[in-house]
C-alpha cells in the first residue's frame, strides 16, 4: 500500500488560480492581518488530501465497499457561512465583499469530487450521501455564539440530507423523514444482510422502484465474528478511566500530570462529562444527567451553561421547586463573576491603553472578548427562563408578559421563543394568538417540526381537522420517529371518520414510544366504540395505566436505568497470563517487580521479599505510617515510569514496587518477574477510600461500583500487553491465601524467584493484624 503522505497536500503547495474561486479579491487582503485566506487554502488543502487518498485506494485497491469521510463543509460553514448573501445586518460590506463566494465555491468543490468518485465506482454501483446537519442560511444564523466549546453548534441546522444513486431507486424521488441512524440499516438491506431489531434506523425502502424484502435478526450484537472492536471487557470510558488514575494519584502510586497537561486534561474530562449528560438530557433521561451537571456547577461556578441545563432537567421532571431555586442562584453566582469580569475588564484596558486596536495580539483580542461576555448579562435569556419557569408552573399569562420581555433578542433565538409563548396561549385556550404565534415560527424557520405540531393541535382545538391533519403530516415528513406526530395524525384522521388509518396511525405512536398513556386511551377508546372489541379496549387501558406509573416512577428516579451495574462483592482483581514459558533470563538479569491496585498487599509482599533477603529498591521518601507501619518500601521514579525509565538497568536482581496501570510503560526487551497481588475489590476500595481520608484527599468522583468497573477493563489491557510479551513471567498471588496460609504463599514464592531465599522470613513478615479491610 501506497503511504499516506503521497496524498498529501499542505497549503503552500495551492497555486493562485486554485484560491480564486472561493476568493476572488485574494490580492486585496492584507495576510498579516487577516488570516482567513490562509485557512481557505488549509481546508481545501486538507480536503484535497482525503479525497486523492480514497481515489488513489479506490484505483490501487480491491474494494467492496468504501466509505470516505469530508469535515471541510462543516469547517467552511463555520468559518464562512456568516459572509453568505444574503449580507446579515452585522456583517461588513468589506468582508461581505470579500468572501461572499466561499460557501458557495466550496458545495462546488464537493461537486467535482463527487463527479470523480462517479467515474470510478461505475454505473452499477450505489453510492449514498449523506450528513448529519447543515447550517442556517438564512435569518437564523446567529450573531452571538455562546461561549462554551460547543457554541459553535448553535450554527448548525438539525436538518442534514441524504441523497442515493441505486440501480433499483425511484428517479428523482423524495425521501421523507428520514433519520441519519437510518443509513446503516439502509445498506445492510443493499447487501442482502439482515437488519438489527434492536436498531433504532429502519431501511430507507421508500425509496426502492422495486419492493425490497427486508430480513431481521434480533441484534447484530449477538453475531459471531470480528466487528473491529473492542470485546467489552476492554472497552474502558475515557474519563472513568482518567478518575480513576487520579485516583492512583492522590493515593500517591503514580506521578502528578503536568501542571499545564493537568490543566487540558481536566478541561477535556469537564466537557467530556458535559456532553455525557447533554446525551443524558437527549434521550430524556433527565435523572442521570442532574448529579452530572450537579458536581460540574460545583466544580465550575462561573460556568453558567451547567446551571442552564440543570434547570432545564429539573423543568422535564416537573420539579419547578428546584428548577426555580437553582435558577436565583445561577443569577447570584452570574452577578458575582460580572462584578469580577469587569475588574478585569478595566485593568486589562488601562494596560492596553497606549496601544492601538489594529495592534493587538490575537491573545489580547481573545482575552478582551472573553471578559466583555463575562462582564455582561443577557437580559433575554434571564427573561426567557423565567417564562419558562412560570410556564412550567401553569401561570401562563405571567409566563407570557415574561417572555414578551425577550423579544428583542437574536433572530436566531426567535423560534423557540415565539414556540413557548404559542403553547402558552394554548394553554390559555387561546387559539387564534398560538396559531400567530406558530405561524411566526414557521416565517423564520420553515423546517420546524414543532411548530406544525402547534399548528396541529391549534387546528385540532378549533375542529379544524383537515387542517390539523396537514399540519402533522408536515411535521412527520421532517421528523418520522416522532410519536406525538403520528398520535395527533390519529386524532385527526379518526375525525375525519379514517379509523382504519386512524388505528394504523396511533399503533405507529405506540411502536414508536410504548410509554405513551395518551395513546393506549385514545386506541382503548377506538377498539371499544368502533371495533367492540372488548379484549383489546381493556388490555390499552392497562397499558395506560402502567405507562403513567412508569412515567412517575421515572421522574421519581424509581426506575434505574443501569441495571448492569452489579455488585462488587464478588469481583477479583486477576491476571491470567495462561500457559507463557518459564523465563530463561538469570536473577541477576532480572527485575523483580511488586504490582497490583494500591491496598491489594503489595507493601506486605515486598515486605516479605526484603525479610528475604533479596535487594529492594527504595529511596525512603514516602515514610512508614499509620495506614502501613511497616513501610510502603516505594521509589519514587518508578511512578514516572511512562515518562523516565532510565533507571531500569539499576533494579537488575532486585525488586521494585510498580501500581499495576503503569505496567504498559515498561520498556521492552528488559526480563521481568512480576508478582501480582489479587484481592476482592469490595475490599480494595473501601480500603483506598480509608487511606485517602487519613491523607485528607478526595480521590475519585466515581462511585465503587464504577470505579471497581474500570479498574477491571484498565487491568484486563494490562493483561493483554503482559501476554503479548516473552520476557515477563507473572506469578499472582491472592492476599487472603497469603494472610490464611503464609507457608504455602513464602513457598510459591520463592519457587518463582529461584528457590534460593528465606522462606521462613517471609512467613515471619507476614502479619494478619494489619489487614486494614474485611469482605
Amino acid at each position: 500500500m501506497i503511504p499516506y503522505q503521497t496524498y498529501a497536500f499542505i497549503p503552500q503547495e495551492l497555486e493562485p488560480e486554485q484560491l480564486l474561486p472561493f476568493v476572488p479579491k485574494a490580492a486585496e487582503i492584507d495576510q498579516e492581518k487577516d488570516k482567513r485566506l490562509y485557512s481557505i487554502a488549509k481546508i481545501i488543502a486538507e480536503c484535497s488530501s482525503i479525497h486523492a487518498a480514497a481515489t488513489g485506494l479506490m484505483q490501487l485497491e480491491p474494494w467492496d465497499f468504501m466509505a470516505v469521510y469530508y469535515d471541510a463543509i462543516d469547517h467552511f460553514g463555520h468559518g464562512f457561512m456568516r459572509y453568505h448573501p444574503p449580507r446579515s445586518p452585522w456583517i461588513s460590506e468589506e468582508d461581505f465583499d470579500l468572501y461572499k463566494d466561499v460557501i458557495e465555491s466550496a458545495y462546488r468543490f464537493h461537486d467535482m469530487m463527487l463527479g470523480t468518485y462517479m467515474n470510478l465506482a461505475g454505473e452499477d454501483t450505489t453510492i449514498i450521501i449523506c450528513s448529519d446537519h447543515g447550517f442556517h442560511p438564512d435569518r437564523l444564523r446567529p450573531q452571538h455564539i455562546p461561549n462554551e466549546p460547543a457554541g459553535p453548534a448553535e450554527e448548525h441546522r438539525p436538518f442534514g440530507i441524504v441523497a442515493m444513486k441505486v440501480p433499483n431507486i425511484k428517479q428523482d424521488g423524495v425521501i421523507f423523514g428520514a433519520n441519519l441512524l437510518d443509513i446503516t440499516p439502509t445498506i445492510l438491506s443493499l447487501y442482502g444482510l439482515p437488519v438489527g431489531r434492536d436498531m433504532d434506523g429502519k431501511p430507507l425502502v421508500s425509496a426502492w422502484k422495486d419492493e425490497v424484502a427486508i430480513d431481521y435478526i434480533d441484534s447484530w450484537e449477538q453475531q459471531e465474528g470480528d466487528a473491529g472492536m473492542h470485546p467489552p471487557n476492554l472497552r474502558v470510558d475515557s474519563v472513568d478511566s482518567q478518575a480513576a488514575l487520579e485516583q492512583l494519584v492522590e493515593l500517591g502510586y503514580i506521578e502528578e500530570l503536568d501542571e499545564n497537561v493537568e490543566v487540558q486534561v481536566a478541561n477535556t474530562i469537564r466537557e467530556l462529562r458535559y456532553n455525557l449528560a447533554r446525551s443524558y438530557i437527549g434521550a430524556n433521561r433527565h435523572r442521570e444527567a442532574i448529579p452530572i451537571l450537579n458536581e460540574l456547577w460545583e466544580e465550575y461556578p462561573e460556568e453558567s451553561r451547567f446551571a442552564i441545563q440543570l434547570f432545564q432537567c429539573h423543568l422535564a421532571l416537573d420539579e419547578t421547586e428546584s428548577a426555580e431555586k437553582i435558577m436565583e442562584k445561577a443569577l447570584g453566582d452570574k452577578q458575582e463573576v460580572m462584578e469580577q469580569a469587569r475588574e478585569e475588564l478595566n485593568q486589562l484596558v488601562e494596560e492596553l491603553k497606549d496601544k492601538k486596536s489594529e495592534d493587538y495580539t490575537e491573545q489580547e483580542i481573545h482575552k478582551l472578548r472573553k471578559l466583555r461576555m463575562k462582564a455582561t448579562l443577557n437580559p433575554d435569556a434571564v427573561s426567557f427562563f423565567r417564562g419558562s419557569l412560570l410556564f412550567a408552573q401553569g401561570n401562563y399569562e405571567e409566563a407570557i408578559r415574561e417572555l414578551d420581555k425577550a423579544k428583542k433578542a437574536q433572530t436566531h433565538n426567535l423560534p423557540s421563543l415565539y414556540l413557548k409563548m404559542g403553547y402558552a396561549y394554548l394553554g390559555l385556550k387561546k387559539w387564534f394568538d398560538a396559531a400567530c404565534y406558530f405561524m411566526q415560527v414557521l416565517e423564520l424557520d420553515p423546517a420546524n417540526p414543532d411548530a406544525h405540531l402547534g399548528l396541529c393541535k391549534t387546528h385540532l382545538k378549533e375542529h379544524r381537522e383537515d387542517k390539523a391533519l396537514d399540519e402533522a403530516m408536515a411535521a412527520l415528513s421532517l421528523i418520522y420517529h416522532n410519536p406525538q406526530a403520528h398520535f395527533l395524525c390519529g386524532l385527526a384522521l379518526y375525525r375525519c371518520g379514517q379509523i382504519t388509518d386512524a388505528v394504523k396511525a396511533i399503533e405507529t405512536a405506540i411502536s414508536q414510544n410504548p410509554i405513551f398513556p395518551n395513546a393506549h386511551r385514545y386506541l382503548a377508546g377506538i377498539y371499544y366504540k368502533e371495533f367492540q372489541d372488548g379484549e383489546k379496549a381493556a388490555k390499552h387501558r392497562n397499558l395506560a395505566r402502567e405507562a403513567q406509573q412508569r412515567i412517575k416512577d421515572f421522574k421519581a428516579g424509581k426506575i434505574d436505568l443501569n441495571q448492569n451495574a452489579g455488585s462488587i462483592s464478588d469481583w477479583v482483581i486477576e491476571i491470567n497470563t495462561g500457559n507463557k514459558p518459564k523465563l530463561d533470563a538469570p536473577m541477576e538479569d532480572t527485575v523483580i517487580i511488586v504490582s497490583g491496585l494500591p491496598r491489594s498487599g503489595t507493601s506486605m509482599m515486598m515486605q516479605m521479599l526484603a525479610a528475604a533477603g533479596i535487594s529492594v529498591m527504595t529511596d525512603g521518601v514516602r515514610e512508614a505510617d499509620e495506614s502501613n507501619p511497616k513501610g510502603y518500601y516505594e521509589y519514587e521514579k518508578a511512578k514516572q515510569v511512562g515518562s523516565d525509565n532510565s533507571w531500569i538497568p539499576d533494579a537488575k536482581g532486585k525488586f521494585v514496587k510498580i501500581v499495576a496501570q503503569l505496567l504498559p510503560k515498561l520498556p521492552s526487551g528488559q526480563p521481568y518477574r512480576i508478582i501480582f497481588m489479587q484481592r476482592p475489590l469490595s475490599e480494595v476500595i473501601p480500603s483506598q477510600d480509608k487511606l485517602l481520608e487519613r491523607l485528607g484527599k478526595k480521590g475519585s468522583k466515581l462511585t465503587p461500583e464504577k470505579l471497581a468497573e474500570t479498574y477491571q477493563k484498565q487491568l484486563k489491557q494490562v493483561e493483554q500487553v503482559l501476554n503479548y510479551y516473552q520476557d515477563i513471567e507473572v506469578l499472582p498471588i491472592n492476599y487472603n491465601d497469603a494472610i490464611a496460609n503464609p507457608k504455602l504463599i513464602a513457598t510459591q514464592v520463592n519457587e518463582f524467584l529461584g528457590g534460593k531465599w528465606d522462606e521462613k522470613a517471609m512467613i515471619t513478615a507476614i502479619d494478619p493484624s494489619l489487614r486494614h479491610q474485611k469482605s
